[in-house]
């Protein structure tokens, strides 16, 4: 990671130690308040499609945050395929290209993640990743965990 984003994230945890007691109870109902108002869109069955690291926003990390908002979207009540859902057929579905992705099915292209876990058992079986397809190329593991330790070894990365 690069030293400015970590010294922006410092600069940030330092701020929000600061703020006083009241402001802090403030921020944690408004997040509270969030978490009801997804699962009522939920229950109301609004589509919903994930991807807050899509952005670029500071202190989110592509990938790794996409997990961390499966787990906020548990936490909000959602069952664990209505999550899967929000990174596969509703993001098709969303895109009017239901035909091109978010399913496996015969004749569409073959860019899925395989998992260890069942992730209808449980959502945090999203992260126990087994190898990725992607553009017919197959990567397991370990070629995925060498190319994140040849990340991080880049100058500016920690």
């Amino acid at each position: 990671m690069a030293p400015e984003e970590l010294r922006t994230w410092d600069k940030s945890a330092k701020k929000f130690a600061k703020l006083p007691d009241l402001t802090r109870n403030a921020l944690h109902n408004h997040w509270s308040a969030q978490l009801r108002m997804t699962r009522t869109f939920a229950d109301a069955g609004v589509p919903m499609v994930a991807g807050t690291d899509a952005c670029g926003a500071a202190g989110v990390i592509p990938g790794f945050a996409l997990h961390d908002e499966f787990d906020h979207l548990a936490e909000a009540g959602l069952d664990p395929l209505t999550i899967l859902r929000t990174t596969t057929t509703e993001p098709a579905r969303f895109l009017g290209e239901e035909g091109e992705f978010g399913r496996v099915v015969t004749g569409m292209p073959a860019d899925l993640v395989l998992l260890d876990e069942d992730p209808l058992e449980d959502h945090t079986a999203l992260r126990e990743i087994a190898g990725v397809m992607r553009d017919g190329s197959w990567w397991s593991r370990a070629e995925l965990d060498a190319i994140l330790e040849r990340i991080a070894g880049r100058p500016g990365a920690h």
